[in-house]
């Protein structure tokens, strides 16, 4: 089953680990306000990517070892 970020309509969909997405795309992704994103990236908690001062992108594939590295395990 491949997980697809539901794009607003007339956006492209989020689809591989290849894809870059910017804060709103994230954000919805991870179900967390953009002003979060914004306080990891200060804090260089979050992997992202600097095109501009003010552009900012991250690739779907440093998000996703990122959250694994976040992973608790459970013990029975």
């Amino acid at each position: 089953m491949k997980d697809t970020y539901k794009a607003p309509r007339g956006e492209a969909s989020i689809t591989g680990p290849n894809d870059i997405l910017d804060d709103p795309q994230l954000a919805a992704m991870l179900h967390i306000e953009p002003r979060t994103l914004r306080l990891w990236r200060q804090t260089r908690a979050l992997p992202f990517i600097r095109l501009t001062p003010k552009v900012i992108r991250y690739r779907r594939s440093d998000i996703d070892r990122w959250l694994a590295g976040r992973t608790v395990a459970i013990s029975a």
